[in-house]
């Protein structure tokens, strides 16, 4: 079976080389597009490459490439439809402010937050932030190229001004907000007063704020600061996160009050050759 499968792989290889340099969400033509198929929402297949770190549970430590392949931009705009267009009248609110968390580290929240903002963007043409909301392993400065020069932390306990913290990306109208530094725990920073000051902010500022949560089953921080916000999506990295494990990252928030909102399948991998599965 797997010199079958060697075979095919070859194969398609070469179909692939006959037609030139590859294709957007084919086999890596495109700046940060690679091998490894991930999934927007469970659904449509796209792809990414970054760079190994050392610690397996990290997130990528490389600047991210915005250039979306077609079906990565597919995928994540029936994200956006799904949360942003009320089924009815009496549909709830649309999520203005919204965590994204998963049950432990490395499973792609930061990229799925840094690339659903883009698309929001582009989609509503408003302003949007990321707020880096994970102080236990922070990596959307990183992934925004930005520095981590005060943030998140700061805003909440009063020690900056919004305006102080916001920084411009290179997507115009997106904006980030890293975590920023502080002496208190996270879990006892985001039990304090000053989150629900500094939420009203952000929401009056921003169209959509996007929150970078620290991992659910890992952590208490993502059960004290998602209810305080209008929804949560859930992050699944695909052949590794284990049922039981979402499962309880589901039971945890719901618990606590946070209303659920949708879940993303992140790098799905097909074991089926491209123009084989294109057959069936």
């Amino acid at each position: 079976m797997s010199r079958i499968y060697d075979a095919l792989k070859k194969l398609e290889a070469e179909r692939r080389g006959a037609k030139g340099n590859g294709h957007n969400g084919g086999n890596g033509g495109n700046g940060g597009s690679g091998n490894g198929k991930r999934n927007g929402n469970g659904r449509s297949r796209w792809r990414w490459r970054f760079g190994r770190t050392q610690r397996r549970e990290a997130e990528p430590r490389v600047a991210l490439d915005f250039r979306l392949g077609p079906e990565v931009e597919e995928a994540y705009q029936r994200l956006g439809t799904n949360l942003l267009v009320a089924p009815g009248p009496d549909a709830p609110p649309v999520p203005r402010l919204l965590g994204v968390a998963a049950s432990r580290h490395g499973e792609g929240t930061t990229t799925t937050v840094a690339v659903f903002a883009s698309i929001l963007v582009r989609r509503r043409s408003g302003r949007v932030a990321v707020v880096e909301a994970n102080l236990r392993t922070p990596s959307c400065d990183a992934v925004f190229g930005v520095a981590r020069n005060g943030g998140f932390a700061e805003l909440i306990e009063g020690r900056a001004e919004l305006p102080a913290v916001v920084q411009n990306t290179a997507i115009p109208n997106l904006f980030v907000i890293t975590s920023g530094q502080t002496a208190l725990g996270p879990s006892a920073l985001f039990d304090s007063d000053g989150v629900a000051v500094a939420l009203t902010k952000l929401r009056e500022a921003f169209d959509f704020v996007l929150f970078d949560l620290a991992p659910v089953n890992v952590y208490s921080d993502a059960s004290i600061l998602a209810p305080r916000l209008d929804a949560a999506l859930i992050v699944i990295e695909a052949d590794r996160t284990r049922i039981p494990d979402v499962e309880r990252t589901r039971r945890t928030l719901e618990r606590v009050g946070v209303r659920l909102v949708g879940s993303v399948l992140n790098r799905r991998r097909d074991y089926i050759p491209a123009f084989i599965e294109e057959l069936l």
